[in-house]
This record gives structure tokens, C-alpha cells and sequence, in this order.
């Protein structure tokens, strides 16, 4: 019981922090504000997580295991691997819009959680190559997919992914990103993922 209203008041925490990042960026939100948002003293706020980059860091690797739980129901449903790629990418751009919200900040302290996102992104990284590749395999078995080497076309896919996102969101530091650029980042992001799975489906011939 006692460990249970203990993950239920880490939540608790999590769902104030995510909210306060969000709208106001690491470098403005201070440990009694989020306190304060949940009614809780600073002292027991302190019990659960020593320092304001603790909460962040744990607010990222939340939004990180969300997805991958979510990405693991799309693997699991019986479906095309193309329409299972779709999805996939669906989830990542939303993930996506998540964490570039929580980065809306200042340089320095871009500067300051740089690290916790290059860090976290190791291990996620890492699943994410497998999702990828599992649905490349998945098509490639079937025989909707006509591919060699599926880990190295789930790696270039990532890749494309990542850069799309940098040509988007890098110059947000200092204010809120434009809805009609979030709109375009999807739009490439779609086009791409389509343009790929066209690609994909066709024997290549040489």
C-alpha cells in the first residue's frame, strides 16, 4: 500500500512538472511552484526528487516509456507492416510536439538540460531501432516489403526522422513554437514516411 501512494504521489508530481515546463520552460519553473501546484510542502517535494533536473529528467524518460508502450500496441495489432509504420511515425511526431513543448527555452537552459536529453535518448534510441526494424522485418516476411537489410533502412529512416525535426524546431529557444510550422513538420514527416513505404513495395530492379 505504502509503495502505491508512493508511485501515485510521484505522479502526481510528474503531471504538475510536465505542465509547468510546458508552459513556462525549465528555466523559469522553480521547485515551490510545482509544490505549490499540488498542494505539497517543498520539504516532501524534496523526498521524492532532490533537484528540479531530477523531476525533468523523469518527466522525459514518463513521455519516453508512454510511447513505447504505445509503439508496442501498434506492433502487436494484426495488420499491414505498412499501416503499422504509419502509425508508428503518428506516435513519434506526437512525442515529438511533447518534448519540443518542454524544451521551449532560453539557451541557457537549453544549456542546462542538454545533457539529460542527449543521455535518455541513448537508451531510447536503442528501442526505437528495434520497433522500426521489427516492422521492416514484418514486411519483408509477409512479402509486402522487397528490402535486404532491414536494420540499416530502420537506422536511415531514424535518421531522416531526427533531421526533420531539426529543420523544424531548432530555432524555437526563446518563444513558443508556430502552429503552422508543426503543421508542415507533419506534412514532410507523412510525405516522407509514404514516399519510403511506396518505395519499399516495389522490387527494385538492377
Amino acid at each position: 500500500m505504502e509503495n502505491k501512494l508512493s508511485r501515485d504521489k510521484e505522479e502526481l508530481i510528474l503531471q504538475a512538472a510536465q505542465r509547468r515546463f510546458a508552459a513556462y520552460s525549465y528555466s523559469k519553473v522553480t521547485m515551490d511552484e510545482i509544490a505549490e501546484d499540488i498542494g505539497m510542502a517543498k520539504a516532501s517535494l524534496y523526498y521524492y526528487f532532490p533537484t528540479k533536473e531530477a523531476i525533468f529528467r523523469s518527466v522525459v524518460q514518463h513521455e519516453q516509456e508512454e510511447f513505447l508502450t504505445q509503439a508496442k500496441e501498434v506492433l502487436a495489432h494484426n495488420g499491414s507492416a505498412c499501416n503499422k509504420m504509419v502509425e508508428y511515425v503518428r506516435l513519434r511526431m506526437k512525442l515529438t510536439e511533447r518534448l519540443s513543448n518542454l524544451s521551449q527555452i532560453h539557451q541557457q537552459g537549453w544549456h542546462d538540460v542538454k545533457p539529460i536529453f542527449n543521455e535518455l535518448f541513448k537508451t531510447f534510441v536503442h528501442y526505437e531501432l528495434q520497433y522500426v526494424t521489427q516492422i521492416l522485418q514484418e514486411g519483408k516476411k509477409s512479402g509486402e516489403f522487397h528490402l535486404e537489410e532491414p536494420k540499416k533502412i530502420a537506422s536511415m529512416i531514424l535518421h531522416v526522422l531526427q533531421g526533420l525535426h531539426l529543420r523544424f524546431f531548432r530555432g524555437y529557444d526563446q518563444q513558443a513554437i508556430n502552429e503552422s510550422d508543426q503543421e508542415l513538420f507533419a506534412q514532410e514527416t507523412l510525405l516522407f514516411v509514404n514516399t519510403i513505404l511506396l518505395g519499399l513495395c516495389k522490387k527494385l530492379k538492377h
